[in-house]
Formats: C-alpha cells, sequence, structure tokens
C-alpha cells in the first residue's frame, strides 16, 4: 500500500468498511511508514471526539412521535404489500438449504470412492 491509498482508506477504516484484507494491508503500511502512522494517530484522536460528542447528540421528541405515527400508518394500509415484497425478496434465497445439502452429501460421497476407480471405499 502507498501513502496516497492510505490516506484514501482512513475514513474507510474507521467506519469499518474495509475488508479484513484490506485492514491488514493498512496495518502493515502503518508498521513502515512513520509520516503515515502519525496521520493515522491524529485521525483517530479526531474520530474519537466525533463520536463521544455526537453520543451526546439526542433528536427532539417530536421527532419520536412523527415517526412512531408513520410506522403505524404504513403498517395498517401496507402491511399485506409489505409481507409480499419481504416474501420475494426471501424466494431465491428459498431452495439455498436444498443446495448446499446436496453440495455435502455430494463432496462426502465423493471422498468415500477411490480416486482412481472410481469405486467405493469399504
Amino acid at each position: 500500500m502507498r501513502c496516497d491509498e492510505f490516506l484514501g482508506a482512513i475514513d474507510a477504516y474507521f467506519d469499518d468498511e474495509l475488508s479484513i484484507m484490506d485492514i491488514l494491508r493498512v496495518h502493515r503500511h502503518l508498521l513502515s511508514c512513520e509520516c503515515c502512522y502519525r496521520v493515522m494517530g491524529s485521525e483517530a484522536a479526531l474520530h474519537s471526539l466525533l463520536a463521544d460528542d455526537a453520543a451526546g447528540d439526542q433528536p427532539p421528541r417530536s421527532l419520536r412521535r412523527r415517526i412512531i405515527r408513520r410506522v403505524a400508518a404504513q403498517e395498517s394500509t401496507g402491511s399485506s404489500r409489505a409481507r409480499s415484497k419481504a416474501r420475494s425478496r426471501r424466494e431465491p434465497f428459498a431452495s439455498l438449504p436444498s443446495v448446499v445439502a446436496g453440495r455435502l452429501r455430494q463432496a462426502s460421497s465423493s471422498r468415500s470412492r477411490d480416486p482412481e476407480t472410481g469405486a467405493r471405499r469399504t
């Protein structure tokens, strides 16, 4: 990882949006680059301050009441529509357990066969 790549990845790092491999690349770069190590320390301090400040923010009570009213209204008018949408989003994955089970059976039966003759081992 180069310094410019590291600088572009800092925000994603603190937002937990990096893959494990990218996190490892960031850490490896920090071990070899003193400048980026200092930048990371500064960004970590800033991130911590912002997180602490944001934790004290509370939305107005009227917002909670408006949200609850809207959710209740949507539930009463669109509950059947929402259920059918949720069901249609799950349908592509409905057969996933049977596919996985089939692959596991296939893998276990191929392990119990002799690789040269294809005959079952006993």
